[in-house]
Parts: structure tokens; C-alpha cells; sequence
């Protein structure tokens, strides 16, 4: 019996933990920096805004001149040029599956181009492009385009990255973050054993 009951409340962590968004201020309105109704260029390196590094040349932190798809502040990819970015790094466990979401949109200040951006995790790289213009935006309000992208994890911990790769100074957005993660076939007995609870179990029975 009291084996059944570990069992079940193992089941019961790892659901928890599968379905609870991995990312810390996905939607990166926790910051002691306050764009208002404007926009603050920051360089790599920078951590103020909650729980991410800016990577690169960095990101433009957007306020209400854009329109976030979720609360009132968003990350425009390119600052001074594109090679900018901003990254999160978060625990993983080998052979899980992540999945990624994220809303899309552009800052269309820059011209009718599609905007190209890259998302990197693990190892694991996609682009995505957003075109403006197309999706029937405005400048203080575009149109968002919720994105899916996963990757499996390789180690304890994996860096995830959003990447400006269009030319020019301004570039994609994005907004609302979350990532979840899975067991790989066969549920929760790959999970068990990636955390030992399988050989804690024959060492009791």
C-alpha cells in the first residue's frame, strides 16, 4: 500500500510540475524599470528586467507604444541593429520534451519587411517571421500570433533564447512566455527514473 501511495503522489508532482510554466516573468512585466509609454533600449548583459539576461546587442524594452499581447510591456528583439536578444536559463531533465509558447508580432516603425527572429534552446534552434503588414497591424497595435516550438532536454538546466535576426533597428516582438515540459514514452515511469524513484522503489519492496 504504501508503495501505491508514493507512486501516486510522484504522479501527481510530475503532472504539477509538467503543466506549471517553467519561465520566470514570461511576459516581462516585472522589471525596476518602467517604459511608460515608450521604450528603453538596453544593451547585453542587462538583468533588469526579472528573471532574464539581454544578450547581444541587446533589446529595446517596449511600454504601451506597442500594445503587448498580455499586460502592457513586450521586447522588440533588435536595438541598435539585429544580433540582439534575451535569454532565461531553467532547470530540464534529459529526454523530456519542452514546449515552448510565445506570442509574435513586430514593431512596424522599421517598414513593411517580415521580421525574423530565432528561438534556441538545448542545442535546438527554429527562425519564425512575422509580417505586419499582412497580419493587419497598427503602429500602437499589432496583431500577435501565438507560436509553438519544442525541444528535448539534454541536461539538468538549458538556456532559452530569443534572437533578433532581421536587419535594422527595429525587429520582432514578442510577449507571454511559457514553457512546460514532459515525460517521453512511457510517462511517468521515464520520469520516475530520470529522478531515481524507480530504484527507490525495488531497494523498498
Amino acid at each position: 500500500m504504501n508503495k501505491v501511495r508514493i507512486t501516486t503522489a510522484c504522479i501527481a508532482v510530475l503532472t504539477g510540475a509538467a503543466n506549471a510554466n517553467l519561465i520566470v516573468n514570461g511576459s516581462f512585466e516585472e522589471s525596476n524599470l518602467n517604459p511608460g509609454g515608450a521604450w528603453i533600449p538596453l544593451g547585453g548583459g542587462d538583468a533588469s528586467i526579472t528573471g532574464w539576461t539581454t544578450i547581444g546587442a541587446g533589446i529595446d524594452y517596449m511600454g504601451t507604444v506597442l500594445a503587448a499581447s498580455d499586460g502592457t510591456r513586450s521586447i522588440d528583439l533588435n536595438n541598435v541593429s539585429s544580433g540582439g536578444g534575451i535569454a532565461q536559463t531553467f532547470s530540464t531533465i534529459s529526454g523530456w520534451l519542452y514546449t515552448v509558447e510565445f506570442d509574435l508580432s513586430a514593431n512596424m516603425y522599421g517598414g513593411p519587411t517580415p521580421k525574423v527572429m530565432e528561438v534556441s534552446a538545448a542545442g535546438q534552434s527554429a527562425e519564425f517571421e512575422f509580417d505586419y503588414v499582412a497580419a493587419g497591424s497598427t503602429a500602437q497595435n499589432p496583431a500577435w500570433e501565438r507560436i509553438t516550438w519544442t525541444f528535448v532536454g539534454n541536461g539538468s538546466s538549458a538556456t532559452l533564447a530569443f534572437e533578433g535576426i532581421s536587419g535594422g533597428v527595429y525587429g520582432a516582438d514578442i510577449d507571454n512566455v511559457v514553457v512546460t515540459g514532459v515525460a517521453p514514452t512511457p510517462g511517468p515511469l521515464a520520469a520516475f527514473a530520470a529522478l531515481g524513484l524507480l530504484g527507490a522503489r525495488r531497494r523498498r519492496g
